[in-house]
């Protein structure tokens, strides 16, 4: 990714080293995530939390008592993802599951005290985390970064939905 000292934006080096412009957006959003993971998962492990389980606990924190299904669709992984995500988080401690009054055949997903305690830590982890990786940028920037994004990721689903066009 490259860096940038004194608002001169440094040569970038290793794979997308001399590419084309097209390659090094690529390049460049996918170091980007590899360094923001990176940077979440040290941070949440001292919580006791992984980032695969950061999604699932945001959406719970929102809304606790949901069903695996509707967990799958809130946060957009599938269904068997989902499954081994809530027997760690289980096993972890972070939930329990308690059969829907509603519907015998569905558990309801809650949380316990466990993540309600780390809830405060994780929710100000995540926004310091946005926080320092904005250092610098203004709040103009920042909202074009988000809008760009956004339609980055939207393109992306578009190509992964519907392979073969464009959208």
């Amino acid at each position: 990714m490259a860096a940038r000292t004194n608002g001169n934006p440094t040569p970038p080096t290793g794979p997308a080293a001399g590419s084309e412009a097209e390659a090094m957006v690529c390049y460049t959003v996918n170091h980007a995530a590899r360094l923001l993971g990176q940077a979440i998962s040290h941070r949440l492990a001292a919580l006791g939390v992984t980032t695969g389980q950061l999604p699932t606990l945001l959406a719970l924190y929102a809304t606790d008592g949901q069903t695996q299904s509707e967990l799958a669709r809130r946060t957009g992984v599938e269904q068997p993802t989902m499954a081994v995500n809530l027997r760690r988080m289980e096993r972890d401690g972070l939930i329990t599951r308690t059969p829907d009054p509603a519907d015998a055949r569905r558990a309801l997903v809650h949380l316990t005290d466990k993540a309600r305690t780390v809830q405060t830590d994780v929710q100000a982890l995540r926004s310091g985390i946005d926080a320092e990786a904005l250092t610098g940028f203004t709040h103009e920037e920042h909202t074009q970064l988000a809008h760009l994004l956004d339609r980055l990721v939207h393109n992306l689903q578009h190509l992964t939905d519907h392979p073969g066009t464009t959208p």
